[in-house]
């Protein structure tokens, strides 16, 4: 939920259009986009409070640019597939070696922010890794 980088997205629009309900946007306006309003916004993101941790919202369809942490369009993050990549292989290979076992102690912490250009994550996520059995 939470963006890596900046929460605001510059772009510059390059002629005149018209958004229904808001108005008429000149060519050669600067657009900022909040991105992390748009990953907290509990009309996209309810009925469970966005600030909480709840992976299975995910499992529900929703609306493709309800959720863009790499950004969008042509000039989106050059890096998303390698990261995703990346992502997923380490995640894969953790997996393989070692189970998830439920350690008994639980980390409500919410998440410091700094408002501006930077978030920062909790001060511990508490995970009890144990190996599992390799014979084949």
């Amino acid at each position: 939920m939470y963006p890596i980088a900046p929460s605001v997205i510059h772009r510059q629009s390059t002629q005149e259009f018209h958004i229904k309900n808001v108005g008429t946007i000149p060519a050669d306006t600067i657009i900022a986009a909040n991105i992390q309003s748009l990953h907290f916004n509990p009309e996209l993101w309810g009925p469970v409070d966005p600030h909480v941790f709840y992976p299975e919202r995910f499992a529900t369809k929703r609306h493709p640019l309800a959720w863009i942490p790499f950004g969008v369009g042509p000039r989106n993050c050059v890096g998303m597939r390698f990261a995703l990549m990346e992502m997923k292989v380490v995640l894969v290979r953790l997996l393989k070696i070692y189970s998830i076992i439920d350690c008994g102690e639980q980390t409500h912490q919410t998440m410091k922010e700094l408002q501006e250009f930077f978030v920062i994550s909790p001060q511990k996520v508490v995970v009890r890794l144990q190996r599992r059995n390799t014979q084949t």
